[in-house]
């Protein structure tokens, strides 16, 4: 146990007491109390840092004493804290479950208190080495990084290892939009292909920037086809292959989008077919409903929205600015990037996809289109070559003027 913080309490008249603080397993603060016998301060002060260092020495025996626990073993005692609390998303737990695997590679048979920073950052090295992914390499570390911090915080370990070890970059990538072109052929088969729950969801993301499991997870209570408004209040994730509901991650996300004419005839159709599919099947409408749901309340599954997509672009031929067949999610990049490019304000922009910022919208989508690009090029170029009406003629010295 390693205390962080030790400071004197005053009884008024009755000498001094030490207090020690420190955080539990759970990660909360707790106190340690005790009357000391110096009745001057300084001296308390003497008699604090002692009690201090013989309670600090007194748990570190005690760690030594006790069976060892190796590294593999308090991370996942850790994760299974995190889960059990339900302080981070199923989603999440999925991940960490499969970084738990890269951390047992090479550390996990480690003693806690034999990890060290040189340890970690071989373990980092032989990761990038081995064509680990620099984004994997860095979920592991990250784990990592966390569960030793608690560990620290909880006097587990004198002092987090790990804030030394240099991580890999990871590399930029430009988002793969449709560009006007590729555009237009995919809203030119969504005009003549049947109506269907995939088509509508491959319109809204297209239309609106909306993720996939914010269109999956959409609610017919929550489309207002008076006001032309979808409201963002419910996502569906996905843990272990399974699917669940849960809540916009973050406040931004949480939103009110506002929709075109044409992506609201797309809603009253698509509720005109379920209307009628509950009336064959003698259930009452109700909207609960999800927009590209079923009759009997289910959801339409995320990767099954993205599988149907994937099948949808390949027949195309479509192929975004990056020269790679777009995902469901580059649909999203498209929206974006065509908003901005054609002159829609970032802060509108930022607030319709749900980002934290605008700051956020513009590092990503800025330079996203090479013919808003190429169009500001041309645009800078003719304002510098523009001459005034009354332009003047600047006579220019020369080095004989003056003879």
């Amino acid at each position: 146990m390693f205390y962080s913080s030790a400071y004197l309490r005053e009884r008024k008249g009755r000498g001094w007491i030490g207090v020690l603080s420190y955080k539990d397993e759970s990660g909360k603060w707790r106190k340690r109390e005790k009357s000391l016998d110096a009745k001057g301060k300084r001296e308390a002060s003497k008699e604090l840092d002692k009690w201090r260092d013989d309670m600090e020495a007194e748990a570190v025996s005690a760690s030594i004493l006790a069976p060892a626990e190796t590294v593999i073993d308090y991370v996942t005692r850790y994760v299974d804290t995190l889960e059990a609390s339900e302080s981070i998303e199923r989603s999440t737990v999925t991940v960490y479950h499969a970084m738990l695997k890269h951390i047992d590679g090479e550390l996990g048979s480690l003693r806690l208190e034999e990890l060290n920073a040189e340890s970690a950052q071989a373990w980092v090295n032989s990761m990038v080495s081995n064509g680990y992914a620099a984004s994997t390499v860095r979920k592991a570390f990250n784990l990592l990084k966390a569960a030793m911090t608690h560990a620290e915080d909880t006097g587990r370990i004198v002092k987090n290892p790990l804030r030394t070890v240099k991580l890999p970059k990871i590399p930029k990538k430009e988002p793969n939009a449709l560009d006007t072109a590729q555009r237009a052929r995919l809203v030119s088969f969504l005009d003549i292909a049947a109506s269907s729950p995939v088509n509508l969801g491959i319109r809204l993301a297209l239309f609106t920037g909306m993720r996939e499991g914010e269109i999956c997870g959409l609610q017919w209570k929550n489309v207002d086809l008076e006001s032309d408004v979808i409201r963002v209040r419910t996502v569906i994730g996905r843990d272990r292959g399974k699917t669940y509901v849960k809540e916009p991650k973050t406040g931004g996300s949480r939103r009110d989008i506002p929709v075109s004419d044409s992506i609201i005839e797309a809603l009253k159709t698509q509720r005109t077919e379920m209307v009628r599919q509950c009336l064959e099947g003698g259930i009452p409408f109700s909207n609960d409903l999800y927009v590209l749901g079923r009759m009997d309340g289910t959801n339409l599954a995320p990767h099954a929205l993205w599988e149907a997509w994937k099948a949808i672009a390949a027949s195309l031929g479509l192929v975004g600015t990056q020269g790679r067949v777009p995902t469901f999610h580059d649909l999203r990049h498209t929206f974006a990037t065509a908003a901005i490019s054609e002159g829609v304000d970032v802060k509108s922009v930022s607030s319709i996809l749900g980002h934290t910022n605008a700051a956020m919208t513009l590092n990503i989508y800025a330079s996203a289109d090479p013919d808003a690009k190429r169009r500001a090029a041309e645009t800078v170029s003719e304002a510098m070559e523009r001459k005034p009406k009354d332009a003047t003629i600047i006579r220019l010295k020369t080095g004989t003027d003056d003879k």
